[in-house]
């Protein structure tokens, strides 16, 4: 195991908003997937933490409670993926809408968009229809998926929306809305930006 995604979703069932950081940029999932190591006690590498959360129940504990600690930190570093494939997401269908203007007097993409409907639906019929040989299946199959995928690509640009940004607009406000509870940073060994960080005294502790 090479990467820290790939470990997501054992650490998702226990801190489940972990999860997603891991599976996010490579140096934000770097940086938490260290803090994790560092606090399970374990090399920094993805199979020595899933080796430590499988094989030892009170590393699970241990995870739950730094992820409560560091509650804050993890609804920050969320926030702020969301923020990131929000804006993708614009540039997406801005690049959408751009193309529509450029082609808005060219019969091309119309022609080229009832084309690929023509040809999706040949070829679910002919499926249906006609059985395919063992040895043009891989094929067959390839053939098929490169002519639904460039479809689907045609009708997202005829019918793309802004309701991408509007959900990711939702996710926004539900993480910034405190679903994860009002918290105090205890900085571990890095913030997710991977700078080092200084350890912060807890203020309900006093």
């Amino acid at each position: 195991m090479s990467d820290w995604k790939d470990i997501a979703t054992t650490v998702g069932r226990i801190a489940g908003t972990v999860a997603p950081l891991l599976s996010g940029p490579v140096g934000v999932a770097a940086t938490i997937g260290a803090q994790i190591a560092g606090v399970l006690g374990t090399d920094n590498r993805p199979d020595a933490v899933q080796r430590e959360l499988v094989q030892n129940p009170e590393s699970a504990l241990k995870l739950q409670e730094w992820a409560y600690q560091e509650r804050e930190q993890i609804r920050q570093a969320n926030l702020k993926l969301v923020e990131l494939h929000m804006k993708e997401t614009e540039i997406f269908l801005d690049d959408v809408q751009h193309a529509r203007q450029q082609h808005r007097e060219n019969p091309v993409p119309a022609r080229l968009t009832m084309a690929l409907a023509i040809m999706v639906v040949a070829l679910t019929v002919g499926l249906m229809a006609m059985p395919v040989p063992d040895g043009s299946k891989d094929v067959v199959f390839y053939l098929a998926g490169q002519i639904v995928t460039a479809f689907l690509a045609a009708v997202t640009y005829w019918l793309g929306s802004s309701r991408g940004s509007a959900e990711k607009q939702k996710q926004i406000d539900r993480i910034a809305g405190g679903h994860l509870g009002a918290s105090t940073r205890l900085a571990g060994r890095g913030d997710l930006t991977g700078a080092a960080t200084g350890r912060r005294a807890d203020p309900y502790s006093q």
